[in-house]
């Protein structure tokens, strides 16, 4: 081994020498290499925490440095095999090309590697790194002389190591807070993209898929848990993105709570396969994290591109991604599942909705939204005793649009509790003129959404708006959708004993929609329901007659109001008559009118 043999001799003597800096190591690196004519040695050490390596000092023959300061990080199952080996042996194995099969190790210059002999460091029985000595030469034999030399490198290398640990650590941890992210120790989005470009060339073998995952209503876990539980939260989410290595090659977070995957998988596998193994997966997540976050109501939204040709665009593939990721996010309830392909109709619709959501602030102070209000009557003798006020949206002054338009796109946006104030306000507003002026009014009930039962600011608006108008509380009443009240019992129960103390009355909307559970009733406390119009066909068949029977008789006995909404057809209320169901709302009757409309209304009865 030549000159190398002396300078194991002099760095021995001088580990304990505080003058003792990077240079001779890196003379000694060089002298090992020349020795042997190999093309380049790399020392890496782990960083920060677990699974992360980043080359420390490296020595090449043609003098460029294109390992120094790279880290990689490495899933569990490769950590475990092949880097922690056994701490107290002599870990050591050997690669070379003429196996056929590529050199696991990350960290490894490919323009060069042809022979690798791989030793690892450890310190109290701990992995804390290896030394890795390449040659350009395919098939090269290690003699039993330079093993051992080797492994001597290695042990007087830990003895620097443990010495000026504290110096490396911060080194190391500029690096990584310019590679990885801090929070979850995943490559920072760049590099993600170049692991994407280096693996193009697999699509001849297998097909490349990007992911782009996110959370619905992650900010809650920052609201709830506090900052650092988010922080944790997300960690774990890149460790167990990770523990899926068959497939992923590379992840990185993009931003917030968005992570983005590239995965390796079959050419057999179709996009109806693909997305069905997703929503597998995504499933028995969402149960993993609902037992630790269960009053969060996390749920994973996946968007999925496929890349077909070595010659696409990374950004626009990551882009599509995450326009499928975002469309399954908003039309969830419309698909019944949160993972989504790329369809280039998806841009059309999702910049119709940003314009909705940015538009609705203009619209609201220009006058464009307006309440209509329908009538609610007595089954039998048709005179009104209530109205449910519906906002529409006379948007840029010609195109009408209807709540189911936008209400859930500002719902999923969270804009719907501005929407919702602005509502609310319109209403108090009108039953106070009406009563001022001395005039005919009945009750008039306003929704909620759900939105509202993830803050607290929805009492004090009430309150603020009952102190500005104030009006007989038995002419509001506030509607809460059934499957809100199934989600959010505990809440929806809090928001009824408050009103209620306040003298306003609530309903629980769209009874019998397919979310009730008996026993809802017995925390909830509802002054009455509102049957669904799910339950009225336009033909009644016998299960529906049945059915509408037993919610009428519960309420009965339960000392609610019920109220059979979206009545149409005669047939639809002789049948509420006969079962003594007291109110309906429907156009049977009357639609919905505009407030001078209703008003006429009122003055004639």
């Amino acid at each position: 081994m030549g000159n190398s043999y002396s300078l194991f001799d002099e760095i021995t003597g001088k580990i304990n020498d505080k003058s003792y800096d990077n240079d001779k190591v890196e003379s000694l690196l060089q002298a090992i290499g020349e020795s042997l004519g190999l093309a380049y040695i790399a020392v890496k050490e782990v960083i920060s925490e677990n699974r992360v390596l980043c080359c420390t000092y490296e020595w090449s023959r043609d003098g460029r440095n294109e390992l120094l300061n790279c880290e990689s990080r490495f899933p569990d199952d490769v950590w475990d095999g092949w880097l922690m080996g056994n701490p107290t042996g002599n870990r050591t194995w050997e690669w070379n090309a003429e196996k056929g099969v590529p050199c696991p190790l990350k960290l490894i210059r490919k323009d060069l590697a042809a022979s690798l002999f791989h030793v690892q460091m450890y310190k109290n029985e701990c992995f804390i790194g290896c030394v890795d000595f390449v040659d350009d030469r395919p098939g090269r034999v290690w003699s039993e002389k330079e093993r051992e030399e080797f492994l001597k490198f290695r042990d007087i290398l830990c003895l620097y190591l443990s010495k000026w640990h504290k110096a490396i650590n911060e080194m190391s941890s500029g690096i990584v807070s310019s590679v990885y992210d801090h929070t979850t120790r995943l490559p920072k989005y760049e590099y993600f993209c170049m692991e994407v470009e280096e693996n193009l060339k697999e699509l001849e073998r297998a097909q490349l898929v990007i992911l782009s995952v996110d959370f619905t209503n992650f900010k809650f876990i920052n609201e709830k848990y506090g900052h650092e539980e988010g922080d944790t939260f997300l960690e774990n989410v890149a460790r167990d993105i990770y523990g899926y290595t068959k497939y992923v090659i590379s992840c990185c977070r993009s931003h917030s709570d968005n992570f983005l995957i590239v995965c390796k998988c079959d050419k057999t596998y179709t996009k109806a396969h693909l997305l069905n193994k997703l929503e597998e997966i995504s499933k028995d997540y969402v149960k993993k994290l609902s037992e630790k976050y269960f009053d969060c109501n996390l749920c994973v939204n996946v968007g999925m591109h496929v890349i077909r040709s070595s010659m696409e665009n990374i950004e626009q593939a990551i882009s599509n991604a995450n326009l499928a990721r975002k469309y399954a996010k908003q039309r969830k309830h419309e698909y019944g599942h949160s993972c989504l392909t790329y369809d280039p109709a998806m841009a059309f619709e999702l910049k119709r909705r940003a314009e909705y959501i940015s538009d609705m602030k203009k619209g609201i102070e220009g006058g464009e939204f307006f309440i209509e209000y329908q009538p609610q009557v007595m089954t039998d003798t048709l005179e009104i005793i209530g109205a449910e006020a519906l906002v529409r949206w006379k948007k840029d002054n010609y195109n009408r649009l209807m709540p189911d338009d936008f209400i859930p796109i500002f719902e999923r946006d969270g804009c719907v509790v501005k929407m919702d104030y602005y509502v609310y306000e319109q209403v108090f507003k009108f039953v106070l003129k009406r009563m001022q002026e001395g005039k005919n009014i009945v009750p008039v009930s306003v929704n909620v959404s759900i939105v509202h039962f993830y803050d607290d600011r929805l009492i004090p608006f009430i309150d603020s708006l009952y102190e500005k108008y104030p009006v007989n509380p038995g002419l509001i009443c506030f509607e809460v959708d059934e499957r809100i009240a199934v989600a959010r019992i505990e809440d929806v129960a809090s928001f009824i004993e408050k009103v209620r103390e306040r003298g306003f009355k609530t309903y629980i909307d769209n009874f019998g929609s397919g979310y009730s559970a008996l026993n809802t009733f017995t925390k909830l406390s509802p002054d009455g329901i509102k049957i669904g119009r799910a339950l009225l066909k336009n033909e009644l068949d016998k299960n529906d007659k049945i059915i509408i029977r037993c919610v009428v008789n519960m309420g009965s006995k339960l000392n609610l109001e019920v109220i059979a909404e979206g009545v149409e057809s005669d047939e639809q209320r002789e049948y509420l008559i006969k079962c003594a169901c007291d109110y309906m709302q429907g156009n049977i009757y009357s639609r919905p009118l505009s407030e001078e409309g209703f008003e006429k209304l009122l003055d004639e009865r």
